[in-house]
């Protein structure tokens, strides 16, 4: 299952078995203990510890992140939002698989200039779309 993580697109085969496999590594808690709420706050916090220190998720951590959200809310998209005070708020939405399908060739055939461009593509997408 394909899933937007911020400015990446993850490819996750089986969402539920990949967190079974590594909550304990990924430090969420049970899986099943945690609401909505919990993995969106817990999954807010990697997201913008990562954009304070100036570092890109890992891959790895993109697809534990990815596969909590997917397993725990259904959603295929965890996007920050960066406020005018600097602050960022969460946004999980469904987004249309054609277009992460879209966003995942222009990714890997390195049609996309700048991972910062990603989210408001995608933001215009879904506006176009919707």
């Amino acid at each position: 299952m394909l899933f937007f993580l911020n400015d990446q697109i993850v490819d996750v085969a089986a969402p539920e078995i990949h967190v079974e496999r590594r909550w304990k590594a990924m430090r969420c808690g049970y899986p099943h203990d945690l609401s909505v709420s919990d993995v969106v706050d817990f999954v807010h916090a990697r997201l913008d510890h990562a954009r304070l220190t100036w570092r890109r998720v890992v891959d790895s951590e993109a697809c534990d992140l990815a596969a909590l959200v997917i397993s725990r809310t259904g959603a295929n998209s965890f996007m920050l939002k960066l406020r005018e005070d600097g602050t960022t708020q969460p946004l999980l939405q469904d987004v249309p698989e054609t277009v992460l399908e879209t966003f995942a060739r222009g990714m890997a055939s390195r049609e996309l200039v700048a991972a910062r461009a990603v989210p408001q593509r995608l933001e215009a997408e879904l506006r176009r779309i919707a």
